[in-house]
């Protein structure tokens, strides 16, 4: 890659493991939450819920502000507003202003994904999109990683507001680093100053040309069932292995923590595999691997569920920038902000009620059965890659067309 693309890549990625931080500084943190406020367990994976609701749903208007106004613009607003939400919830009087300032937060962090992923898309050569998503997810990764227990240590050394006010001073260091790039200005991109019903026109118009494609409904599904895996499991692992509302907030963050690690190098991996080979026939191939060892995770304790735990990490991580390619692939440019805005609505936003379904399951049957269900969504994933393979081949499409230039 060019010092350029290389610039982009590692200020998205920066970017990406702050919001990645952000949004998983709840889960290590429910005991003493639930201590500071007097709120029950449901409460609180309540307002879990409606946080990454708003990340997933605020991907939509992110995409469509990106595709127009720019995606530096959109993911500076996304970096400065997780700042402000997060200061917000540092110094939260009540249960009531908390939760609100984490809905803010998930809206705001829902901002990253469509434009930092379209400004990698648009700004860095297709044969090096690979590599620069892999970086992109790396830092997701190391976000996901040290956030949690970052928030943990913050809250047995000074109490649990430190690690909200910790990640606010970041959030603000990392706009600064997203003001200093260059806009990615894409050719023919549709006109910014249409008025109001044109633009709806033009949107609904879009989202009809999304759902007409047979590859692309498949990758929105797998997407669903991705988001729905990747929410329950993070959110509920530290109770399943580690037994973290019993013992603290450390250890569970701690398992956090392990999972997320192992995940990083398999960024990279991903990333240099999705540059080399056919992207919906490796898809298909990671996925076989994912999903059992996702539903075996479900049935695993101690040791044995721990070594599963930093599996589903790799194999989920390794196929983050596959996934993030595939969608470039079967897109238009001027549409990727648009699109993976969908695709991350659904990920993130519907697959936020993995926390409300994962509380009920647990209550009624223990963290295994909860497991068991995202376990049947990583089946659910798996089906829509396979369906992806299978609509590609149908349309005939050659095995070049993964390293075509961008279209």
């Amino acid at each position: 890659m060019d010092a350029r693309s290389k610039r982009i890549a590692f200020v998205t990625a920066a970017v990406h493991g702050l919001v990645h931080a952000c949004v998983l500084l709840l889960p290590p943190l429910i005991v003493d939450l639930r201590a500071a406020f007097g709120v029950s367990l449901l409460a609180v994976a309540s307002v879990a819920n409606g946080m990454y609701l708003a990340f997933g749903l605020a991907a939509v208007p992110g995409g469509w502000l990106a595709d127009r106004l720019g995606s530096r613009r959109v993911l500076a607003l996304s970096a400065s507003g997780c700042g402000l939400a997060t200061a917000a919830a540092a110094v939260a009087p009540s249960f009531a202003f908390f939760a609100t300032a984490l809905v803010l937060l998930g809206a705001c962090a829902g901002l990253h994904h469509p434009s930092g992923l379209s400004l990698v898309s648009r700004g860095v050569a297709r044969t090096d999109q690979g590599r620069a998503l892999g970086i992109h997810g790396l830092g997701g990764s190391l976000g996901e990683a040290l956030g949690p227990v970052g928030a943990a240590l913050a809250a047995r050394a000074f109490g649990w507001r430190w690690g909200f006010a910790t990640a606010s001073a970041l959030a603000l260091i990392c706009a600064a680093l997203v003001l200093s790039l260059h806009e990615v200005r894409v050719a023919a991109s549709r006109a910014p100053r249409a008025e109001p019903r044109a633009r709806l026109v033009e949107l609904l118009g879009a989202l009809r040309g999304f759902w007409r494609s047979p590859a692309l409904r498949w990758l929105l599904l797998a997407g669903l069932a991705g988001g729905f895996v990747y929410r329950g499991v993070l959110t509920f692992l530290p109770l399943h292995v580690a037994g973290a509302t019993l013992r603290g907030p450390l250890p569970g963050a701690g398992v956090i923590t392990l999972v997320l690690l192992a995940g990083t190098a398999a960024q990279a991996l991903g990333g240099s595999l999705t540059d080399r080979m056919p992207r919906e026939r490796l898809f298909v191939v990671e996925l076989m691997l994912f999903a059992p060892v996702l539903l075996l995770l479900g049935l695993g304790t101690g040791t044995w569920a721990v070594a599963l735990a930093v599996g589903f990490g790799f194999l989920w991580s390794l196929a983050q920038p596959l996934a993030a390619a595939l969608t470039a692939t079967h897109a238009e440019a001027r549409d990727h902000g648009l699109l993976y805005g969908v695709q991350l609505a659904l990920s993130f936003g519907l697959g936020s009620f993995a926390t409300t379904l994962g509380a009920a399951l647990t209550t009624w049957g223990g963290t295994r059965l909860a497991f068991l269900g995202f376990g049947a969504a990583g089946v659910i994933q798996l089906a829509a890659a396979v369906g992806l393979l299978r609509a590609t081949r149908r349309a005939g499409l050659p095995a070049a067309v993964q390293t075509s230039p961008a279209r």
